[in-house]
Protein backbone atom coordinates (compact mmCIF):
# COMPACT_ATOMS: atom_id res chain seq x y z
CA UNK A 1 0.00 0.00 0.00
CA UNK A 2 1.42 3.27 -1.31
CA UNK A 3 1.33 6.56 1.00
CA UNK A 4 2.65 10.34 -0.24
CA UNK A 5 2.43 12.15 2.62
CA UNK A 6 3.91 15.94 3.26
CA UNK A 7 3.82 17.93 6.86
CA UNK A 8 4.90 21.15 6.67
CA UNK A 9 4.98 23.35 10.43
CA UNK A 10 3.51 27.03 9.81
CA UNK A 11 0.46 28.18 8.09
CA UNK A 12 -0.48 26.91 4.51
CA UNK A 13 -2.66 30.24 3.93
CA UNK A 14 -1.30 30.21 0.04
CA UNK A 15 -1.86 26.63 -0.40
CA UNK A 16 -5.48 26.77 0.91
CA UNK A 17 -6.13 29.86 -1.32
CA UNK A 18 -5.25 28.31 -4.48
CA UNK A 19 -7.68 25.47 -3.52
CA UNK A 20 -10.42 27.04 -2.86
CA UNK A 21 -9.43 26.62 0.66
CA UNK A 22 -11.85 26.71 3.83
CA UNK A 23 -13.14 29.51 5.37
CA UNK A 24 -11.56 29.44 8.68
CA UNK A 25 -14.14 30.42 11.58
CA UNK A 26 -13.12 34.51 12.24
CA UNK A 27 -14.78 34.27 16.18
CA UNK A 28 -14.54 31.35 19.16
CA UNK A 29 -18.07 30.17 19.27
CA UNK A 30 -18.22 26.19 18.30
CA UNK A 31 -20.02 25.61 14.98
CA UNK A 32 -21.86 22.82 13.98
CA UNK A 33 -19.50 20.24 11.89
CA UNK A 34 -20.44 19.40 8.29
CA UNK A 35 -20.73 16.34 6.65
CA UNK A 36 -19.89 15.02 3.19
CA UNK A 37 -21.87 13.50 1.07
CA UNK A 38 -20.63 10.37 -0.98
CA UNK A 39 -17.00 12.01 -2.00
CA UNK A 40 -17.25 15.46 -2.18
CA UNK A 41 -14.82 17.58 -0.41
CA UNK A 42 -15.72 18.67 3.39
CA UNK A 43 -14.52 21.41 5.78
CA UNK A 44 -14.49 20.70 9.79
CA UNK A 45 -13.59 23.31 12.65
CA UNK A 46 -11.39 21.41 15.51
CA UNK A 47 -12.61 22.97 18.79
CA UNK A 48 -10.62 22.77 22.04
CA UNK A 49 -12.23 22.20 25.64
CA UNK A 50 -13.20 25.76 25.58
CA UNK A 51 -15.41 25.56 22.56
CA UNK A 52 -12.97 27.49 20.42
CA UNK A 53 -11.92 26.92 16.95
CA UNK A 54 -8.26 26.10 16.84
CA UNK A 55 -7.96 25.07 12.99
CA UNK A 56 -10.07 23.69 10.47
CA UNK A 57 -9.57 20.44 8.07
CA UNK A 58 -10.39 20.41 4.69
CA UNK A 59 -10.65 16.42 2.78
CA UNK A 60 -10.68 16.07 -0.20
CA UNK A 61 -10.56 12.62 -2.41
CA UNK A 62 -7.68 12.37 -4.88
CA UNK A 63 -6.03 9.78 -7.46
CA UNK A 64 -3.73 8.94 -4.89
CA UNK A 65 -6.19 8.55 -1.97
CA UNK A 66 -7.60 11.21 0.94
CA UNK A 67 -5.67 14.81 1.24
CA UNK A 68 -6.21 16.12 4.22
CA UNK A 69 -5.05 19.54 4.56
CA UNK A 70 -5.28 21.20 8.73
CA UNK A 71 -4.44 25.09 9.07
CA UNK A 72 -4.46 26.60 12.69
CA UNK A 73 -6.21 29.86 12.96
CA UNK A 74 -4.55 33.32 12.41
CA UNK A 75 -6.50 35.18 14.95
CA UNK A 76 -4.72 36.49 18.28
CA UNK A 77 -1.48 34.26 19.23
CA UNK A 78 -2.49 31.42 17.51
CA UNK A 79 -3.74 28.05 18.16
CA UNK A 80 -3.14 28.19 22.12
CA UNK A 81 -1.12 24.98 21.53
CA UNK A 82 1.94 24.85 22.81
CA UNK A 83 5.44 24.89 20.52
CA UNK A 84 6.12 21.78 19.54
CA UNK A 85 4.90 18.65 18.26
CA UNK A 86 1.52 17.18 18.56
CA UNK A 87 -0.66 14.08 17.30
CA UNK A 88 -2.40 14.18 15.10
CA UNK A 89 -4.95 11.37 14.78
CA UNK A 90 -8.39 10.31 12.84
CA UNK A 91 -10.72 8.18 15.67
CA UNK A 92 -13.24 6.16 15.29
CA UNK A 93 -16.33 7.57 16.40
CA UNK A 94 -17.73 11.02 15.35
CA UNK A 95 -18.18 12.50 18.72
CA UNK A 96 -16.39 15.63 20.35
CA UNK A 97 -17.65 15.90 23.77
CA UNK A 98 -15.49 18.04 25.93
CA UNK A 99 -17.06 17.66 29.01
CA UNK A 100 -16.47 14.76 30.53
CA UNK A 101 -13.41 13.75 32.83
CA UNK A 102 -11.36 12.98 29.92
CA UNK A 103 -12.40 15.52 27.50
CA UNK A 104 -13.05 14.08 23.91
CA UNK A 105 -13.00 10.78 25.22
CA UNK A 106 -16.11 10.39 23.16
CA UNK A 107 -14.30 10.19 20.09
CA UNK A 108 -13.27 6.59 20.74
CA UNK A 109 -9.73 5.12 19.75
CA UNK A 110 -7.86 5.55 16.57
CA UNK A 111 -9.83 4.62 13.58
CA UNK A 112 -8.11 1.12 12.74
CA UNK A 113 -10.07 -0.91 10.51
CA UNK A 114 -7.50 -3.99 9.78
CA UNK A 115 -6.45 -3.99 13.62
CA UNK A 116 -3.42 -3.10 12.88
CA UNK A 117 -0.73 -1.83 15.27
CA UNK A 118 -0.60 1.87 15.82
CA UNK A 119 2.51 3.43 13.79
CA UNK A 120 3.83 6.00 11.45
CA UNK A 121 1.86 7.54 8.59
CA UNK A 122 4.59 6.15 6.53
CA UNK A 123 4.42 2.09 7.83
CA UNK A 124 2.29 -0.25 5.76
CA UNK A 125 0.67 -1.69 8.70
CA UNK A 126 -0.57 0.83 10.59
CA UNK A 127 -3.46 2.52 12.17
CA UNK A 128 -5.24 3.86 9.36
CA UNK A 129 -6.09 7.05 11.17
CA UNK A 130 -2.10 7.16 11.92
CA UNK A 131 -1.73 10.76 10.64
CA UNK A 132 2.17 11.17 12.74
CA UNK A 133 2.62 14.93 13.84
CA UNK A 134 2.16 18.88 13.21
CA UNK A 135 4.72 21.46 14.86
CA UNK A 136 3.41 24.24 16.46
CA UNK A 137 5.30 27.32 15.93
CA UNK A 138 6.15 29.26 18.84
CA UNK A 139 3.23 31.83 17.88
CA UNK A 140 0.75 28.43 18.09
CA UNK A 141 0.41 28.34 14.26
CA UNK A 142 0.89 25.45 11.91
CA UNK A 143 -0.28 23.85 8.93
CA UNK A 144 -0.06 20.03 7.60
CA UNK A 145 -0.79 18.84 4.28
CA UNK A 146 -1.24 14.80 4.33
CA UNK A 147 -2.28 12.71 1.54
CA UNK A 148 -2.94 8.67 2.37
CA UNK A 149 -4.76 5.69 0.68
CA UNK A 150 -5.49 3.81 3.67
CA UNK A 151 -8.48 6.32 4.13
CA UNK A 152 -11.63 7.44 1.53
CA UNK A 153 -14.58 9.57 2.10
CA UNK A 154 -16.54 6.86 0.36
CA UNK A 155 -19.64 5.29 2.43
CA UNK A 156 -19.68 1.66 2.31
CA UNK A 157 -15.80 1.07 1.89
CA UNK A 158 -13.93 -0.75 4.36
CA UNK A 159 -11.80 2.62 5.39
CA UNK A 160 -14.55 5.04 4.76
CA UNK A 161 -14.51 7.69 7.76
CA UNK A 162 -18.90 8.03 6.81
CA UNK A 163 -19.95 4.49 8.98
CA UNK A 164 -22.27 4.50 11.32
CA UNK A 165 -20.06 5.84 14.17
CA UNK A 166 -18.82 8.32 12.15
CA UNK A 167 -15.19 9.70 12.67
CA UNK A 168 -13.34 12.62 14.22
CA UNK A 169 -9.85 14.07 13.90
CA UNK A 170 -7.91 14.82 17.27
CA UNK A 171 -4.84 17.06 18.09
CA UNK A 172 -3.56 15.32 21.24
CA UNK A 173 -1.61 17.54 23.85
CA UNK A 174 2.26 15.90 23.13
CA UNK A 175 4.18 14.49 20.41
CA UNK A 176 3.10 10.54 18.94
CA UNK A 177 6.00 7.89 19.03
CA UNK A 178 4.85 6.86 16.00
CA UNK A 179 5.42 2.99 18.03
CA UNK A 180 3.57 2.80 21.12
CA UNK A 181 0.27 0.59 20.21
CA UNK A 182 -2.36 2.17 20.45
CA UNK A 183 -1.80 5.76 20.75
CA UNK A 184 1.61 6.50 20.65
CA UNK A 185 1.60 7.92 24.01
CA UNK A 186 0.57 10.96 22.96
CA UNK A 187 -1.75 12.57 26.18
CA UNK A 188 -4.35 13.91 26.75
CA UNK A 189 -6.82 15.49 23.39
CA UNK A 190 -6.60 19.00 23.11
CA UNK A 191 -9.00 19.65 20.06
CA UNK A 192 -11.42 17.63 18.15
CA UNK A 193 -13.67 18.03 15.31
CA UNK A 194 -16.18 15.42 13.80
CA UNK A 195 -16.14 14.39 10.13
CA UNK A 196 -19.01 12.06 10.14
CA UNK A 197 -21.21 12.42 13.11
CA UNK A 198 -22.13 8.97 14.91
CA UNK A 199 -25.70 7.84 13.33
CA UNK A 200 -26.94 7.75 17.25
CA UNK A 201 -25.38 11.03 18.85
CA UNK A 202 -25.08 14.31 18.33
CA UNK A 203 -22.21 15.59 16.83
CA UNK A 204 -20.80 18.59 18.10
CA UNK A 205 -23.07 21.57 19.51
CA UNK A 206 -24.39 24.13 17.15
CA UNK A 207 -23.57 27.89 18.09
CA UNK A 208 -26.70 29.72 18.84
CA UNK A 209 -28.98 30.18 15.61
CA UNK A 210 -27.52 27.50 13.58
CA UNK A 211 -29.08 24.52 12.05
CA UNK A 212 -27.99 21.32 14.86
CA UNK A 213 -27.96 18.81 11.69
CA UNK A 214 -24.56 18.99 9.99
CA UNK A 215 -23.61 19.71 6.18
CA UNK A 216 -20.81 19.58 3.67
CA UNK A 217 -19.21 22.16 2.86
CA UNK A 218 -18.19 21.71 -0.52
CA UNK A 219 -14.56 22.65 -1.78
CA UNK A 220 -14.41 24.59 -4.87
Amino acid sequence: MGIRSRISAGLLAATLSLGGGAAIAQDSTPQASPQGTGTEPITVNLTNVDGDVVASATFTESDSGLNIVVQSTSEGSGSGLEEGAHGLHIHETGVCDPSSDTPFESAGGHFNPTDAMHGDLEDEDSHAGDLGNIEVDAEGTFGADITTDKLTLEAGAENSLDDEDGSAIVIHAGEDDLSTDPSGESGDRVACGVIFPADDAAATPAADGLDATPESTPVS
